[in-house]
């Protein structure tokens, strides 16, 4: 009950407070070379490019176009083509287009068809309405640094906003509705298991991962039905492991005030064809975009909330890492006069818990609520149950800060700060330091280690242990990687007191 107080207010000014940064897409000539590199799959055969020893086949289309009659379809097969497709460069962005269910594979250059190499499959965040497969949220995310360390690389677009996550009565009347994104990641998947092969990945030994949106996605693939046996391990950066998904009733009254508004009334066969026809920009969001699109509750691809879940052991039966940064509160810029809007009693445990000392520091505790009640206590409920269904579970925490964003981050390390870490990609607007060049090293090394093995190992010269009874979890901090037990255990106790049943 306390932090469920505080957090609805400060998730309330978010949507308008904090908009996330519009995504920048990779140049179309970042992958340019001389060499060319041909793949040949059953939709037809591929022209891509090498550059220093990786190979770049982009834009590669893993179902048909959702556009006209198929837009709020499950997605359809993928077209093939004759001759040799141009895939030098990626797809277009799914928040600007419809046609846009491209994937991109990375690759060691000399990867053989067979060869069994380690895959990983990038979903990348956005509230579900914005993003990009490659280069999103302070990262460079085709996966060149994977393709160096043997990985066999795919990031995916999937569609966002009112083309991937809306519901309707008159389409909920056609079948499966609703989660189309979610539905366009398990095609991906789907096309990975077929295809990959001829990459040099090996199909059996897939990992998906994602940040934020793409966390959360994550942890729902982990307990769709559908997508049982398409991937073999997971991670989940910032992944919001109490979501709930929106009750389908409800998104249908959203989606049906949206649709009256852009003057499409009724519920039947021709209210569904009035809307297909509709430019998707006559049905905008009003007052920002987090928390306005994202999953459904619609009983066949989404069925429970996660923690609901994996209490009930639905979830897929692999290994999973988990973790956040320290100032995940900076998505949605809570303000400290929501501490003085609640009752003396829920604010005094608050204190008494995140402020011992009694500095007094508003700003700060109100950003360490939020962020425990928002991924740190969720990541460690999740991973006591998954522990507990018998599958193994690692947990990291992010907290550290560039040297010289200090100013800029006065509470811990932001949403989405992680990125760059996790790819190898330690770039501007920052000015890296050595220390920050070794933990990017570290942190990409677990991630290389865990989709080979299941087990992040002692990349950074620490062993990552599995989360356990001790609830040993590392800590990436300041230039640093330690293993904590136990740790802010005080602080997600409180908030856990609060959290949903």
């Amino acid at each position: 009950m306390i932090v469920r107080l505080l957090t609805a207010s400060a998730l309330a000014l978010g949507l308008a407070a904090a908009p996330l940064a519009a995504q920048a897409q990779a140049p179309a000539d970042a992958f340019a070379s001389d060499v060319n590199q041909v793949v040949r799959i059953k939709q037809g055969a591929l022209k891509g490019t090498v550059k220093d020893g990786v190979a770049y086949t982009l834009g590669i289309p893993y179902a048909a176009p959702p556009v006209g009659d198929l837009r709020w379809k499950p997605p359809a097969a993928a077209p093939a083509w004759a001759g040799e497709r141009d895939a030098s460069r990626a797809g277009p962005r799914c928040q600007d287009v419809e046609d846009c269910l491209t994937l991109n594979v990375v690759r060691p250059a000399n990867a053989k068809p067979g060869q069994k190499l380690p895959v990983m499959v990038w979903i990348h965040g956005g509230a579900f309405v914005i993003g990009t497969s490659m280069g999103a949220f302070g990262g460079d995310t085709e996966g060149t640094n994977f393709a160096k360390d043997g990985i066999v690389h795919v990031s995916l677009n999937y569609r966002l906003g009112r083309a991937g996550w809306f519901a309707h009565p008159a389409l909920t009347a056609e079948g499966p509705t609703g989660n189309y994104g979610l539905m366009d990641q398990v095609a991906a998947l789907k096309w990975v298991q077929a295809n990959i092969a001829r990459f040099g990945g090996d199909p059996k030994n897939v990992t998906i991962y994602g940040e934020s949106a793409g966390g959360i996605s994550v942890l729902y693939l982990m307990l769709a039905p559908d997508a049982k046996g398409l991937f073999a391990k997971a991670i989940g950066q910032s992944s919001f492991a109490r979501h709930q998904p929106t009750p389908l009733k409800t998104a249908e009254a959203a989606g049906l005030k949206a649709a009256q508004a852009a003057g499409v009334q009724g519920e039947d066969a021709a209210a569904a064809a009035a809307l297909r026809k509709l430019p998707l920009s006559a049905m905008p969001y009003t007052g920002g975009f987090i928390g306005r699109a994202g999953p459904i509750l619609d009983g066949r691809y989404i069925t429970t909330g996660i923690a609901q879940g994996f209490a009930a052991g639905r979830q897929a039966k692999i290994p999973l890492m988990l973790g956040g940064n320290s100032n995940e509160a900076s998505l949605v810029r809570p303000q400290p006069a929501q501490l003085d809007a609640i009752p003396e009693l829920q604010k005094a445990a608050i204190l008494k818990t995140f402020d011992p000392a009694n500095s007094g520091d508003k700003a700060r505790i109100v950003n360490d609520v939020v962020t425990v009640q928002m991924i740190t206590e969720p990541d460690r409920h999740a991973a006591r149950l998954h522990t507990k269904a018998g599958h193994p579970a690692f947990l990291y925490y992010f907290s550290h800060v560039p040297a010289d964003a200090g100013a800029r981050k006065p509470y811990g390390a932001g949403h989405t700060d992680e990125i760059r870490y996790v790819f190898g990609a330690p770039t501007a607007p920052a000015k890296f330091t050595a220390d920050d060049k070794a933990l990017s090293d570290a942190i990409h090394g677990y991630w290389v280690n865990f989709a080979r093995t299941g087990e992040p190992g002692t990349a950074g010269g620490v062993p990552w242990p599995r989360f356990g009874a001790n609830e040993a979890q590392v800590e990436f901090g300041q230039g640093a990687v330690s293993v904590r037990e136990r740790f802010l255990k005080d602080w997600r106790d409180v908030v856990e007191a609060g959290q949903p049943k």
